[in-house]
């Protein structure tokens, strides 16, 4: 009698744990791990008759984020640090890129890049563009309330100059 009234709680047990790792199974069956895109600020810049002014090496221009400051390097000697398969943001700095393969939205010879900025991160943070000619523009970069569930989204927002600017490319006329 006594195996049989353990028997029947080894049973209800085992049954009651099933179904524990049951339904927390289905609760996470649908977690995932969220490989947040790094950002990229890309500046194209033309003179007052619409001719590009950015160049390979760009002389005098410089750019400033969180305490460090960026000279412009060329494309290849970007792709020369770029020696890893993982895809991990990586902070290249400022750099010049052949800018008619990569857009089909502007014709230039050349554009702009600062990147990777880390896309799983919060930052509330002003990027000051250095030109040539001594003069200043300032973009101001917020990424925040990051959310992998149940769709992966966060709140990002650009301001040039103190006014809300849509998108990550920036056109400049000097």
């Amino acid at each position: 009698m006594i195996y049989s009234g353990m028997k029947r709680f080894l049973t209800y047990l085992l049954v009651g744990l099933t179904s524990i790792l049951a339904v927390s199974c289905i609760k996470n069956m649908y977690a995932y791990d969220v490989d947040w895109t790094p950002v990229y600020v890309i500046i194209y810049a033309n003179d007052a008759d619409g001719n590009s002014i950015v160049t390979p090496d760009m002389p005098g221009m410089k750019l400033s984020f969180q305490g460090t400051t960026y000279e412009v390097q060329t494309w290849e000697e970007v792709l020369e640090k770029a020696n890893t398969r993982a895809y991990l943001a990586r902070l290249y700095g400022l750099f010049s890129q052949p800018g008619s393969e990569y857009s089909d939205e502007v014709d230039a010879p050349y554009r702009l890049v600062f990147g990777e900025i880390d896309g799983a991160a919060d930052m509330d943070e002003d990027i000051l563009l250095t030109w040539p000619d001594g003069t200043t523009d300032t973009i101001h970069y917020h990424c925040s309330d990051h959310q992998e569930d149940p769709t992966p989204k966060c709140k990002r927002s650009w301001l040039l100059n103190g006014e809300s600017h849509e998108g990550n490319i920036f056109k400049f006329t000097k």
